[in-house]
């Protein structure tokens, strides 16, 4: 295996383990929380999954540019720069705003007691399924670019 296909292999083991975790986790707070009790064990399981998300995210930037360095054709082509483009611009998304919608949620639920969960954490985790849809679109369309290379 060459350098460059090791890189791939990588690439798309970074992809498996990150992505599958970025589309896991919401599934687990949205049909998991049904209760304070249970949005606080949801939260502790999906606290676990973001390390895979986070490394799968960084391990996909860090090999895609290692892959450029190598093979540096890659500079040149169109779907290459758009996906790098589009993961720079998710990144407030995914780093920033849904993990402070959901750090609130998160105080919402440790300070409740046991029960309903109340009324606003329901109207931030309609802000959080927003976020991860434009989170969720963004992957797609980076994996249809990387997969189809397109220009």
């Amino acid at each position: 295996m060459t350098l460059y296909g090791g890189l791939v292999l990588v690439h798309v083991i970074a992809a498996v383990v990150g992505l599958g975790a970025s589309f896991g986790m919401p599934v687990v707070a949205k049909f998991g929380a049904k209760s304070v009790t249970n949005a606080k064990v949801c939260f502790e399981i999906n606290k676990k999954i973001e390390m895979f998300a986070k490394v799968g995210s960084l391990t996909l930037l860090a090999s895609g540019i290692l892959m450029a360095i190598v093979n540096p054709v890659l500079w040149s082509q169109g779907w290459f720069i758009g996906s790098l483009i589009i993961y720079v611009l998710i990144q407030p998304v995914v780093a920033a705003m849904l993990p402070k919608t959901i750090e609130k949620q998160v105080d919402i639920v440790m300070n409740s007691g046991d029960g309903e969960l109340p009324a606003e954490y329901h109207q931030l985790d309609k802000k959080a399924a927003k976020l991860n849809g434009i989170a969720h679109v963004a992957a797609v369309v980076l994996i249809v670019l990387m997969s189809t290379k397109p220009f």
